[in-house]
């Protein structure tokens, strides 16, 4: 049996070499859980050695850009986003904040699923183009490729203008005190997105319960709807549900 201690050597080693590694495939090498694995990356991250990201762990001081985000976990992420769309409404102008989940989310819309969707996301807003019924309007901004995102002072400027029925916020952390992001641009558009609409919501895979991220947008008193994976830890289900917190939805299996 592999010592947990060989194991970590070698989970450092394979992200030095690659720059990145997946939660699944480590645990398919290793012949262990995927529990075991986030274990792994969780404390190696606390020891500084590797930042823990989406799906898996980057070289330290290098996040997971949104096109790597966005070919791990697809099939976690469409049952996120199909336990959502019963959230949007025809008459409802829906906000689709950028991310990889939320992009799972658009590629299952149908057109008239709401009346106009406003995104900050190129990749959603292509997802989207064939549309008719449903306006698509895409934010302004600087584009950044690493993101996935226009952000900016303009993408500011237009979400404060707005008024949403729904918003559908990505995370990069959920706890029951706090909502977070990795990036300090995106929180400043994340809290707008908040503040703005009537009704807020965002879908989170169990990586990022565990995940920390530096930049505050809320707590999740300020989310109305919450979507979590089948499997999400009964205790953080049971601490939401305590403190009077969001409607909580569970993905399929």
């Amino acid at each position: 049996m592999q010592l947990a201690e060989e194991r970590r050597r070698l989970i450092l080693e394979a992200v030095d070499e690659e720059g990145k590694v997946l939660a699944a495939e480590l645990a398919r090498r290793f012949d262990i859980s995927e529990d075991t694995v986030r274990r792994d990356l969780r404390d190696l991250d606390l020891a500084g050695l590797l930042r823990r990201v989406h799906g898996g762990a980057v070289r330290r001081g290098g996040e997971a850009s949104f096109t790597q985000r966005e070919g791990t976990d697809q099939q976690r992420k469409a049952l996120l986003g199909q336990a959502l769309r019963p959230l949007l409404k025809p008459l409802d102008t829906v906000l689709i904040d950028a991310g990889s989940t939320n992009l799972a989310l658009a590629r299952q819309l149908d057109d008239g699923c709401a009346a106009a969707i406003v995104t900050n996301s190129p990749q959603i807003a292509l997802a989207l183009g064939e549309f008719r019924r449903t306006r698509v309007i895409l934010l302004g901004g600087t584009y950044s490729a690493h993101c996935g995102a226009v952000l900016g002072a303009r993408t500011l400027a237009d979400i404060q203008a707005l008024c949403a029925d729904l918003c559908i916020v990505g995370l990069c952390s959920l706890a029951p005190d706090r909502l977070g992001a990795t990036n300090d641009e995106e929180a400043v558009l994340k809290r707008a997105m908040l503040a703005g609409s009537a009704r807020r919501a965002a879908a989170v895979l169990n990586d990022r319960l565990t995940a920390s991220a530096p930049f505050t947008i809320g707590t999740a008193a300020d989310l109305d709807h919450v979507v979590l994976e089948a499997d999400a830890p009964a205790d953080l289900l049971a601490t939401l549900r305590r403190e009077g917190g969001p409607d909580l939805l569970l993905a399929e299996r």
